[in-house]
């Protein structure tokens, strides 16, 4: 759950019921308007070096290969029916893996058929030796899920909190906030 799923003790329905992104990440957490603010984290650079960009550090590629790979774990298993993939832990922990296992078993329990996938923008910094931070501008929009969807409404505000366990990094707290917020 989010911090603010957690501090309100609920999530709407509403929210878990919203696209697969909508689906797979608003399950996953995402932030419920009027509990907090996008402003307070900061938007996402590309993913891919640009030619301004600085060379990424070996931990902060390792960092953003942690949360990359476990979207394309999340987004593999969601055409693949939403059975959970076992990679996925390969790539997430604690909250994290919760969300996006929860979401998953309920995109499969929707007998959502999915096509497309989202569009990451991440951006990430290593803030110790063994904790990471990525912010994305995650575009989920050709993302179909077969369920509601947040085409034209814009991309999505992602704030990821990653750990290093001596072997890996892995995502460990997810909130993604409604579309538009990025």
């Amino acid at each position: 759950m989010t911090t603010a799923a957690r501090r309100n003790g609920t999530v709407p329905r509403a929210v878990v019921v919203a696209g697969c992104c909508a689906a797979l990440a608003l399950a996953a957490g995402c932030a419920v308007p009027g509990n907090a603010s996008p402003e307070d984290g900061t938007a996402g650079a590309p993913a891919s070096p640009r030619p301004s960009d600085p060379p990424r550090t070996d931990e902060e590629a390792a960092a953003l290969a942690a949360y990359t790979g476990m979207w394309d774990a999340v987004v593999a298993a969601s055409h693949e029916g939403g059975e959970v993939p076992a990679e996925l832990e390969d790539h997430a922990v604690g909250g994290a893996l919760a969300l996006m296992t929860a979401a998953l078993e309920g995109a499969r329990t929707a007998g959502a058929e999915v096509t497309g996938e989202p569009v990451l923008d991440p951006s990430v910094a290593v803030e110790g030796p063994d904790l990471a931070t990525v912010d994305d501008c995650l575009d989920d929009s050709g993302w179909n899920l077969g369920v509601g969807s947040s085409s034209g409404q814009g991309p999505r505000l992602v704030e990821a909190t990653l750990i290093h366990d001596g072997l890996a990094w892995r995502v460990s707290d997810l909130r993604i906030w409604e579309a538009g917020s990025c």
